[in-house]
C-alpha cells in the first residue's frame, strides 16, 4: 500500500538569470545608486517615508518646493542630490549592472528629449523588483512559478504534438488552451491531477544571502532581417530587472509534497486514476523532455546569431553532458525554466500547428498568431548589448539531493560567482557607514541641544541684566556699561581669542580713559552717591586689570581709587 503522503526535498540552483516579477518597482524616489570603490556600483534601496525623518529642514524645503511644482524631474534632482543622506536609511542593497548605473547617472533629473510641441521627455528609470520575501527582502521562487512550469510539460507530455480540436478553437482557429488542458487533464480544478502536487515557495537556505544584480532585459530578433542594407532592430525597449544570479549552488531550498488518493476513484471530485503522479521522479522526467528540448533549439538559435556568452554556453553544454544530464536522465533533478521572460515557447504546447502564440504586429495592423516568437529577451550589463548575453529564467532543481552527488556543477558554480560582490562584506561596510552616521547625527543632534542651551542661558542672563539696570541709578547704569565693556573686550583675549590688554593711557582711547572720565564725573557731579562711587572703585579694581596693562598703584592713582572710596 502507498504511503499517504510522500514528502521530498527540493534545492534550486539557477543556471542563468532569474525575474519573477512581484508588481513591484524601484523608483528614483525610493533608491539610489552610488559606486563603490570596493564593490562596484550599488543600489540602496529605502522607504521615502522612513528616510524623511532623516531630512534637515533645508532639505526639507526644498523637496516641499519640488512637490508644490509637481516637478518629477526637480524630484529625482532632489533624492540624486541627496543621495548620502538616503543612503544611509537603506533597508536593501543590491549590486547593478554597470550600464544601468551609467544610465541613472547620466539621465536622472534630466530631460533626455524634447518634442516638437516643446513638452521635455524624461526617463522614469523604473526597476522591476524580483519576488523577495518581507522584512529581509530577500529574494524566493514562489511555489506556483515552479508548479507552473512543471504544469506545462504534463500537459505537453499528455497531448504528444496533437493539434487542438475544432470545438477548443476560437473564430481565428486559435486553441483555446483552458479547453484543451482541461480535456486532457480530464476536469478542472477539482479534477485536475496537479492539484494532488503540494510544492512550497523556493526560500533562500541557511545562511544564504542570494546574489542578485540589476540587469537589462533586451529584446532581439532570432533571425537577422535587412531592409534597405540595414539591419532591422526589434522595437522593444530594454527593461531594468532585478535578477536572481546565475550559478548559486543549491541557493533555493523548499518541501513538496504528493497526497496518495487510493483507493478513492470519485470522477466528480478526484483526479482520474491513471493520469494521478506517483511519484516526483515521473513528473521530472516529463518536464525534462519538455524543456531540454527548447534548451537545445534556443541555444542553437541564440549561438547561431552570435548574442551567447560563449563561456557560459561551452560550461553549461559541459555541464549537461556530465553528472548533471546523468541526473535529468534519470528524474532526480528537473530542468525547468521560470518567470515571464523564459519566452512563449516554453510555455506552448509542442507539435506543428498546436503552439498559438500572438505575434503584434505594426501599429495599426491585427496581430498574427504563430507557433513561436520572432524575438527573444535576454539579460545584458548594457542595454546596447547584441553579444555575451544569457537567456533568462533556466534552473534546474533537484530531488532529495545528496550531500557531494554532483561536485561539477558545485565547481561550475563556484566559477561562475567568482568575481561578485562579496554581499556579507558590503553589508558589514554599509553598517559601519551607517553606525558612523547615526553617531555623527547624534553627535551634531547633542552639540545643537548644547547650543541651544547655551543660547536660553544667554537669552535669560540678558533678561535679567536688563531687568537689573532697569533698577539701578542712572549712575549705576554708567558703571554697569563700562563693566559689560570690560567684559567683551576680556571673552577676546585668550585663550579664547587673539585680542591684547590695552594700554594704561589716558591720552588714549580706549577701557583706560573711558574708565578716567567716568571717575572725573563721579568726582565733579554732586548726584553721584558715595555708595556709586565706591561700586564704581570695586568694578575698576575687578575688572581693568583682566584688560588693562600695565596694572598697578601708579594706575590707581591716576584713576583715583582712594578718592571714589572717600579716603
Amino acid at each position: 500500500m502507498n504511503a499517504f503522503l510522500k514528502t521530498y526535498r527540493l534545492a534550486l540552483t539557477p543556471l542563468s538569470p532569474i525575474h519573477i516579477g512581484c508588481g513591484e518597482d524601484f523608483e528614483p524616489t525610493n533608491y539610489v545608486i552610488d559606486d563603490d570603490e570596493k564593490f562596484g556600483p550599488v543600489l540602496y534601496g529605502f522607504d521615502p517615508s522612513r528616510a524623511g525623518a532623516s531630512l534637515s529642514d533645508t532639505q526639507k524645503a526644498k523637496l516641499t518646493d519640488a512637490s508644490n511644482r509637481a516637478s518629477l524631474l526637480a524630484i529625482q534632482r532632489f533624492f540624486r542630490d541627496n543621495a548620502k543622506t538616503f543612503k544611509a536609511q537603506a533597508e536593501v542593497l543590491i549590486p547593478v549592472s554597470l550600464g544601468v548605473a551609467e544610465k541613472y547617472e547620466r539621465d536622472v533629473g534630466r530631460a533626455v528629449n524634447i518634442e516638437a510641441s516643446g513638452n521635455r521627455v524624461f526617463n522614469q528609470l523604473f526597476i522591476e523588483r524580483c519576488s523577495y520575501t518581507g522584512q529581509q527582502s530577500l529574494p524566493y521562487i514562489p511555489g506556483s512559478s515552479f508548479k507552473g512550469a512543471i504544469r506545462t510539460a504534463i500537459v505537453d507530455d499528455l497531448n504528444q504534438g496533437q493539434p487542438a480540436r475544432h470545438e477548443e478553437k476560437d473564430r481565428r482557429g486559435a486553441a483555446k488552451s483552458d479547453l484543451v488542458e482541461k480535456r486532457l487533464l480530464k476536469g478542472d480544478f477539482a479534477t485536475s491531477p496537479l492539484r494532488l502536487l503540494k510544492i512550497a515557495d523556493l526560500m533562500p537556505a541557511a545562511q544564504q544571502d542570494p546574489a542578485r544584480r540589476v540587469l537589462y532585459a533586451v529584446n532581439l530578433k532570432k533571425k537577422q532581417v535587412i531592409k534597405d542594407g540595414q539591419e532591422l532592430q526589434p522595437k522593444g525597449i530594454a527593461a531594468r530587472k532585478e535578477c536572481i544570479l546565475h550559478g548559486q549552488y543549491r541557493a533555493f531550498v523548499a518541501d513538496a509534497v504528493l497526497p496518495s488518493l487510493d483507493p478513492h476513484t470519485d470522477p466528480k471530485n478526484t483526479p482520474a486514476s491513471d493520469l494521478r503522479p506517483t511519484d516526483l521522479w515521473q513528473t521530472a522526467r516529463q518536464s525534462n523532455a519538455y524543456n531540454q528540448s527548447r534548451l537545445r533549439r534556443e541555444l542553437g538559435v541564440l549561438d547561431g546569431r552570435g548574442m551567447l556568452d560563449p563561456d557560459w554556453k561551452q560550461s553549461l553544454d559541459q555541464l549537461l553532458a556530465g553528472d548533471l544530464g546523468q541526473k535529468l536522465a534519470k528524474g532526480d533533478a528537473f530542468l525547468i525554466r521560470l518567470g515571464r521572460y523564459g519566452g512563449a515557447e516554453s510555455k506552448t504546447l509542442s507539435g506543428e500547428g498546436v503552439a498559438q502564440i500572438k505575434i503584434m504586429q505594426g501599429k495599426g495592423q491585427p496581430p498574427v498568431i504563430q507557433d513561436s516568437t520572432k524575438t527573444v529577451w535576454l539579460a545584458a550589463e548594457f542595454e546596447t548589448d547584441q553579444k555575451h548575453l544569457l537567456p533568462f529564467g533556466w534552473a534546474v532543481v533537484e530531488i532529495d539531493p545528496k550531500e557531494n552527488d554532483l561536485p561539477q556543477l558545485k565547481a561550475w558554480c563556484e566559477a561562475q560567482s567568482k568575481d561578485r560582490p562579496d554581499m556579507a562584506q558590503l553589508r558589514q561596510q554599509f553598517e559601519a557607514e551607517k553606525q558612523a552616521a547615526l553617531q555623527q547625527k547624534a553627535e551634531q543632534a547633542a552639540l545643537a541641544e548644547q547650543r541651544l542651551e547655551a543660547k536660553k542661558i544667554e537669552y535669560l542672563a540678558a533678561v535679567q541684566r536688563a531687568q537689573a539696570l532697569a533698577n539701578m541709578t542712572p549712575q549705576g547704569q554708567q558703571i554697569e556699561a563700562l563693566r559689560q565693556k570690560c567684559q567683551d573686550w576680556a571673552s577676546k583675549m585668550p585663550p579664547h581669542g587673539n585680542f591684547k590688554h590695552q594700554e594704561a593711557n589716558t591720552a588714549k582711547a580706549g577701557l583706560f580713559q573711558d574708565a578716567s572720565k567716568l571717575v572725573t564725573q563721579a568726582l565733579a557731579e554732586p548726584q553721584w552717591l558715595a555708595s556709586d562711587k565706591a561700586a564704581l572703585a570695586d568694578m575698576l579694581e575687578q575688572c581693568l586689570p583682566k584688560v588693562v596693562a600695565p596694572w598697578g598703584k601708579e594706575e590707581k592713582k591716576k584713576l583715583k581709587v582712594t578718592a571714589l572710596r572717600g579716603q
